[in-house]
């Protein structure tokens, strides 16, 4: 099934803004598949450029993380127009009867991490309606969500690379983010840490660590409640972390300059990529990277998936 949908984005660089009308090819595999949108592929480049870290007051512990910048060269694919859900999620546990684990990693009322018995993409810890993204899901249980699909369409889903994330995230765009804000704005732009969820986290007061707006979602948001970039793809930055392909490493160094996955480094870890409902500014950046382990549940973590042609 092929759909093509006409996307007005207004689109904020470098202080200037500028409306993108583009015609979105979109494919459907099945009426409850993931709606993938065609990228052409294209050079761009990844990473994050010296001095972004300092202007968005990246801690020290993070920093560095993006670097050296280089192009990349990425073939044509598909991405998914918004994150996995919980109602898509539910419908693969249905039809494989796969157990997913019985515990998930969230932040308590006290401030501390820990991980829940009990908590689980059914309960992470609040309350989510079929359309908000699926979190809780480790790498594993992703990569076995992509085998069935796989298997079902007879097409190849699969875990994007951290180069197709970036270059799908940045959407033609070389800023922290495809759009212009700060802690008074980014609200009505993406679901990040804000004043609702320092409200539901009281020892989260500490502004540094929220944005002093609303976004109108404490925790995840439904998919596509705020704008898309200009790919037409939806919560690239915001709502839930994704998890990619790659292994993780520390630095850029050593990378290809194509869209292929990197396998060497700490394949313990893989690299998850966009920020999330938890997160403030300095996370929540086209180029920020973090890593979680394979087998870690955390209901900040969610994915989206790419498709080959």
């Amino acid at each position: 099934m092929i759909l093509r949908l006409a996307v007005v984005v207004l689109c904020l660089t470098g202080g200037a803004a500028w409306a993108q009308t583009r015609s979105v090819a979109s494919v459907r595999d099945c009426p409850t598949c993931p709606e993938m949108v065609l990228l052409r592929g294209g050079t761009f480049t990844m990473g994050v450029p010296p001095g972004e870290e300092d202007r968005e007051a990246v801690p020290s512990q993070s920093r560095g993380r993006s670097q050296p910048q280089r192009q990349v060269t990425v073939a044509p694919f598909l991405m998914g127009r918004f994150e996995i859900t919980r109602e898509q999620f539910a419908e693969y546990l249905q039809a494989t009867r796969h157990r997913t684990d019985n515990g998930c990693w969230t932040e308590g009322q006290d401030g501390r991490r820990r991980n829940y018995r009990g908590f689980t993409w059914r309960q992470p810890g609040f309350n989510q309606t079929g359309r908000d993204p699926v979190v809780c899901v480790n790498w594993f249980e992703v990569r076995a969500y992509t085998t069935w699909l796989s298997q079902k369409t007879g097409k190849r889903y699969r875990l994007p690379s951290e180069a197709e994330w970036e270059y799908a995230a940045r959407a033609g765009t070389s800023g922290p983010r495809p759009f212009k804000a700060d802690a008074a704005t980014i609200c009505s732009h993406a679901n990040t840490a804000d004043a609702l969820l320092a409200e539901a986290y009281k020892h989260r007061g500490d502004p540094e660590r929220h944005a002093s707006c609303a976004d109108g979602f404490p925790f995840t948001a439904p998919v596509g409640a705020f704008p898309p970039n200009a790919f037409g793809l939806y919560d690239m930055l915001g709502n839930a972390w994704e998890w990619t392909e790659d292994c993780w490493n520390d630095t850029y160094e050593g990378a290809g300059v194509d869209q292929k996955p990197r396998y060497d480094g700490d394949c313990q870890k893989r690299v998850v990529r966009g920020g999330g409902w938890f997160d403030h500014l300095p996370r929540v950046r086209s180029g920020f990277r973090f890593r979680d382990s394979n087998g870690h549940n955390g209901n900040m973590l969610g994915f989206r998936l790419a498709r080959d042609p």
